[in-house]
């Protein structure tokens, strides 16, 4: 595969919203495969700062009114079940043709008209307006850069 269109780009700590690419594919392709990926999903022992660690605390109890335990369970919490989660989710000429909602930093959309990655739909004709949107639910790190990668045959 030739790759058509490749990006990357930069999120900042607490980035919640969608960004969207549209590529025009010059010709009629029978496979493409939309590649994505990006760093820093889960804190690091190193990331939790007392500065951020009492930052979240009391996020938490001002917004939802809950506490950790123990500081243990807290940083259990912070490294094990917080994380960046972004999605993408694609569609050719206005007409949705998969989304990943997987918990994975990198990430393939392949399509073929026989098969396409679960999620989605498998495509006989690749031509036209190709539209790739990030689903991004909340970046925990700043500095989390990602690339996406558009290739065809």
């Amino acid at each position: 595969m030739k790759t058509l269109y490749h990006t990357e780009g930069i999120l900042p700590e607490g980035f919640t919203g969608q960004i969207s690419y549209t590529v025009c594919l010059n010709e009629t392709y029978r496979a493409m495969d939309i590649g994505f990926a990006f760093d820093r999903q889960h804190y690091t022992a190193e990331d939790l700062t007392p500065e951020r660690k009492q930052r979240i605390r009391q996020y938490c109890l001002n917004e939802y009114g809950i506490k950790a335990e123990s500081e243990d369970e807290l940083e259990r919490i912070l490294l094990n079940d917080c994380k960046t989660e972004i999605h993408t989710l694609a569609e050719l000429n206005g007409t949705f043709i998969g989304c990943i909602h997987r918990q994975l930093t990198e990430r393939h959309m392949v399509f073929t008209p026989e098969d396409a990655t679960e999620g989605c739909i498998p495509q006989t004709a690749i031509e036209g307006v190709l539209k790739v949107t990030l689903l991004v639910f909340q970046v925990l790190l700043d500095n989390t850069h990602y690339t996406l990668d558009v290739s065809a045959e």
